[in-house]
């Protein structure tokens, strides 16, 4: 059985106890600026109400006094966004935690819950909707998670905020029931489903509710199949690549295992449940480091590597813990686990259009294709090949943007991925480009493997055609057109700590890392590009196979 409260105990031993009270003297002094203190603070309760971390008690009824003192006043003192749309929902948990374990006293307990039931919703939350409900970021949607959250413990009863603010963020769902935030993240999809999925779990009843109901049912499927091999979601836009991510993942896959049980559906629900779990168990070789970061690189944390400027340690971090939270309390562990699609079907997933995604499962293979990234983050082509059992970024986990909105060791030449390019008189044009359109030509999947071939066109006029075939053997990219064609790969050079073993020999190269090898066969000599790129994961060296009207290249991965 998964114990979310042990993963959540290891999240914490990212923070020691001179940590925590370096966080607590920031914010005597500065208030509440932000919400990884308040998380912080919850986790360190739930876990302390479990019988964990019990030498941080008195620590943390400290830490719990300031939260519940400053979150109520915390946006007007600062008059910037603070977090409380995210805080008060954690705070609670916490609170009723709290009180079931009976650890804290009666008159401590119905002091916080004094301080929370002065909150002002329309005082307190940063993103607040308008009347009548117009389209809203995300922000909303964890405002009403923790309103429903705080009429749950009997805390308030904004019956009316909360229906606004979830009608706000049914304008932002694709035909697919996927959360169309801005640009289209992939983190933010997930994200915030879950948040409408708290509010739905305790007891969200308003008007609305089959309209939202409807969007997470149309959504089920795709949730299942967007799951790479390795458990990992997908890559695309911001937040991505932080362990975060596969924590509200097992979240949201807790919710509709128990969802579909209600249904009637065991066999769903299984494999959501079995999903968590993959998703969940591909964090424990992170959080089983001597030292644990918050994201998935071997930088130091300080140094921002592979984070956007909002994603610090002290608020990413724990926000692990705060994703294993929910998927607890989600959890019904009478659910039997049954194979995920990500482990026993073969398949070809499409989003839509806004996500512009292709997801190809074959065998113990995953490949992930953008046709038109988001270039502040990602790059269109092949951005993702994992194989079961992996280290996942061996061989490629995200795309290298140009100039992308998050920090890199060093700047990329070009936007980057495993792609098809023309070489047209000394120009070069790459399928990675933003101004390259993806034609659908074919796709099938038989027993032997799982194809999909694309046009890739500039105003109108087709450049070559790109196939990838993901089989038992490999991932195989063929690339076919009229002139020199070439197709550029990268190499995984360095973690932030470690070195890989590049060796490049006619038309070879092989990558081995920590006892794990990715193999690249091309069909002609492979040329060094002699360039390096990075992306959240690390660095990588760039190489490249040319050819006359065809050219391909084979993937293994062992």
């Amino acid at each position: 059985m998964l114990d979310y409260i042990d993963l959540m105990e290891k999240v914490l031993k990212a923070y020691s106890e001179e940590d925590i009270l370096k966080y607590v003297r920031r914010v005597e002094e500065n208030g509440l600026e932000e919400h990884g203190f308040p998380r912080l603070t919850a986790n360190l309760g739930i876990l302390i109400s479990h019988g964990r971390n019990l030498n941080l008690k008195e620590v943390f009824v400290h830490m719990m006094d300031l939260c519940c003192r400053e979150i109520p006043t915390a946006l007007s003192k600062n008059g910037k966004r603070v977090g409380n749309d995210f805080s008060v929902k954690e705070i609670v948990f916490c609170l009723l935690e709290a009180e079931k374990s009976g650890f804290v006293g009666e008159e401590k307990l119905s002091e916080w819950k004094n301080a929370l039931k002065t909150l002002n919703p329309y005082e307190t939350y940063s993103a607040v909707a308008s009347t009548p409900p117009e389209p809203i970021g995300n922000w909303a949607a964890f405002g009403a998670a923790s309103e429903q959250l705080r009429k749950f413990a009997g805390l308030g009863d904004e019956c009316g905020f909360i229906e606004n603010q979830i009608k706000s963020q049914l304008f932002s769902f694709d035909e697919n029931g996927m959360y169309r935030d801005p640009n289209e993240p992939i983190v933010y999809d997930l994200v915030t489903r879950l948040q409408l999925a708290v509010a739905l779990h305790f007891g969200f009843d308003g008007n609305c509710r089959s309209e939202l109901e409807e969007n997470l049912l149309k959504s089920a499927d795709i949730t299942l199949k967007m799951q790479s091999v390795t458990g990992e979601i997908p890559f695309g836009g911001r937040s991505n690549q932080f362990l975060h991510n596969e924590a509200f993942y097992a979240a949201i896959c807790e919710f509709y295992a128990g969802w579909f049980k209600k249904l009637g559906d065991l066999r769903k629900a299984g494999m959501f449940k079995r999903a968590a779990r993959l998703a969940a168990e591909s964090l424990l070789p992170w959080l089983s480091e001597e030292k644990i970061r918050h994201v998935k690189n071997h930088y130091p944390t300080d140094s921002m590597i592979g984070c956007e400027d909002y994603a610090y340690f002290d608020k990413y971090m724990i926000t692990t813990a705060s994703w294993f939270y929910i998927a607890h309390i989600m959890s019904d562990n009478s659910v039997y686990e049954i194979a995920s699609p990500s482990e026993n079907e073969n398949y070809i997933c499409f989003t839509s259009e806004w996500f512009h995604k292709v997801f190809i499962k074959y065998s113990d293979y995953f490949v992930e294709f953008d046709t038109n990234a988001d270039t502040h983050y990602d790059a269109n082509g092949i951005g993702r090949i994992h194989k079961r059992g992996v280290f996942p970024p061996l061989c490629l986990s995200v795309p290298f943007a140009k100039a992308p909105l998050y920090k890199t060791e060093t700047v990329n030449p070009f936007d980057f991925s495993l792609c098809a390019s023309l070489n047209r008189d000394g120009e070069i044009i790459r399928s990675s480009d933003s101004r390259v359109k993806y034609r659908l030509v074919d796709k099938k999947v038989t027993d032997d493997n799982a194809v999909v071939e694309f046009e890739c066109l500039i105003d109108n006029e087709i450049l070559f055609s790109e196939s990838c075939k993901v089989s038992n053997a490999g991932v195989e990219i063929t690339i076919k057109g009229e002139g020199n064609l070439q197709l550029d790969f990268p190499a995984f050079f360095f973690d932030g700590e470690s070195y890989s073993d590049v060796t490049c020999k006619d038309n070879f190269v092989e990558i081995i890392y920590k006892g794990f090898r990715c193999r690249y066969t091309a069909s002609d000599k492979v040329i060094d590009l002699n360039q390096m790129f990075t992306n959240r994961n690390g660095k990588y060296k760039a190489f490249s196979v040319a050819g006359k009207n065809m050219v391909s290249l084979r993937v293994e991965l062992m």
